[in-house]
């Protein structure tokens, strides 16, 4: 095994839409051997009114969310099973509890599908990801049955990695290609030229600069990628014009893809935020799990 994942954390609200992280953690817990930490945070203040004696209420919520904890049906063939119980803002204490006890990934679903549908941002989900030292894959409670072109047998059998050529973006590379080796995966490997960022309205300019920012992108991506995939890579590379949220969505559900594997950046502030980026715009299209690896 190329990755070293000893422990994952997958945090649960007991909704199907966690139901589907959990499914998905516990797959890659039993196929690392790994440890998994099912992980509920109360968050009192949320419920509190006027009136209310506050420290009946956090008693009352902690009783009950320590009885549905406990009632989680899970069950691993390797690795082990830990049940958290914790208490304060959720994705801070998602956080500290992946980063106290070092683990290497955080598994946790977020909802809706589409532009329409409820935002990734502001989202728990979201708020983990920018939070949490470790990488995240979000998950999305499927609409409808994903179809496969061949039974799976491990948890990911078709891999997207989209890239931007970005240093995040190599790191990506590397996690996607080690979930390549050790589950014996196809890799697909995409640039999305965004043509609205071209000004030129002159429709020979235009024809012009795509060439060659697809002849640009083509060669970068060969310089990426190692020689032993250099084989047959007009069948795993693609350059994609559009919206890349929109096209890297799109290509991972028409080639099947049970993964994307991206980078994205730091945390608020100063540095470029997940907010309104390409990862936050791939989380809410996608039907499949996105992992998302952090920038060092």
């Amino acid at each position: 095994m190329i990755n070293k994942i000893k422990r994952i954390v997958v945090p649960t609200d007991f909704s199907d839409t966690a139901d589907t992280a959990i499914k998905l953690s516990t797959e890659l817990a039993d196929y690392y051997s790994a440890n998994l930490d099912l992980v509920n945070v109360v968050d009192a203040t949320v419920y509190a009114y006027a009136g209310y004696p506050f420290a009946s209420l956090s008693k009352e919520l902690m009783t009950g969310a320590e009885t549905a904890l406990n009632k989680v049906k899970l069950t691993l063939k390797n690795g082990k099973l830990n049940r958290y119980l914790l208490s304060g803002s959720p994705a801070r204490e998602i956080a500290d509890h992946a980063k106290r006890h070092k683990a290497e990934l955080i598994v946790i679903g977020t909802h809706g599908h589409g532009a329409v549908a409820r935002f990734f941002l502001g989202s728990v989900a979201d708020r983990v990801v920018h939070e949490a030292d470790c990488d995240v894959i979000v998950t999305k409670q499927p609409k409808g049955k994903i179809k496969h072109p061949k039974k799976k047998t491990k948890p990911f059998s078709r891999i997207l990695f989209p890239t931007d050529f970005s240093d995040t973006s190599k790191r990506a590379l590397d996690k996607a290609i080690a979930f390549t080796e050790d589950m014996d995966a196809e890799l697909f490997v995409m640039h999305t030229i965004d043509d609205s960022l071209i000004s030129t309205h002159v429709e020979e300019e235009r024809h012009l600069i795509l060439k060659e920012l697809r002849r640009h992108a083509l060669d970068e991506m060969r310089k990426q990628l190692p020689s032993e995939l250099m084989d047959n890579f007009e069948t795993i590379g693609a350059v994609k014009r559009g919206d890349p949220g929109k096209q890297i969505a799109a290509y991972a559900e028409t080639h099947h893809c049970d993964l994307i594997v991206m980078g994205t950046h730091g945390r608020t502030g100063i540095e470029r935020a997940l907010i309104g980026s390409v990862a936050d715009k791939v989380v809410r299209r996608a039907k499949c799990p996105v992992y998302l690896v952090r920038a060092k």
